[in-house]
């Protein structure tokens, strides 16, 4: 019998050659992964425009945050380069109202949700990151990962002035926001809807482009 996780992850018709990316995101711990074309990637000017407005913590004050990750315009012509694209899924024990039922308590919602789906969100970008390995070892180079939210690998971003590289280059990616990518409309297609401001558990989501 076909489990109810390899179910979600064998949606629609994969592409022979990259189902193994589907398998190993499942042994690696993904509740969901399912293989699209790339051109399934909805991109929208206005999921960055929501990084602005209201402006995210994130915005501006991190390396991997807009204004500082690659132009929408840029991102939708690089997409255009790329067959095939991976997305998964990583299910946190919180809903998505549980941060409303925490109450701000002069946290700023950055603090609140590394508090809340913090395991999630790091389990998430190493996913992301063993899985765009798994491309390149595999032969696909240009193999490029995408986490959600902003990064907290580090308890601080470091001091964009002062020209400082990323402490953890080989783990930080980009969120999938941050270069435009509509998650909501993108899980969709996959066959890995997401709703929000719901008693389900949140689903953290990322993408693995494959060329």
């Amino acid at each position: 019998m076909v489990s109810r996780r390899k179910a979600q992850a064998l949606h629609g018709e994969a592409p022979v050659a990259f189902t193994f990316l589907v398998e190993k995101a499942l042994e690696l711990g993904a509740s969901a992964a399912a293989l699209l074309p790339a051109e399934q990637v909805v991109v929208d000017e206005r999921v960055r425009l929501k990084c602005a407005v209201p402006v995210c913590p994130g915005y501006a004050n991190y390396l991997h945050c807009p204004p500082n990750t690659m132009s929408v315009q840029e991102f939708r012509r690089t997409l255009d380069r790329y067959s095939v694209a991976l997305l998964v899924q990583v299910e946190s024990a919180r809903n998505s109202l549980d941060l409303d039922a925490e109450g701000m308590g002069g946290k700023s919602v950055v603090e609140l949700e590394a508090e809340l789906h913090g395991d999630e969100n790091r389990a998430l970008g190493k996913l992301v990151t063993k899985l765009e390995a798994e491309a390149f070892k595999a032969g696909y180079y240009y193999a490029a990962g995408f986490t959600g939210g902003i990064c907290i690998l580090c308890p601080e971003c470091v001091d964009l002035a002062s020209g400082d590289p990323c402490r953890r280059p080989l783990e930080a990616r980009p969120a999938m926001e941050a270069v435009g990518i509509d998650v909501f409309k993108t899980a969709a297609n996959a066959g890995l809807p997401i709703k929000l401001s719901s008693d389900e558990p949140v689903r953290w989501t990322g993408l693995v482009l494959v060329e």
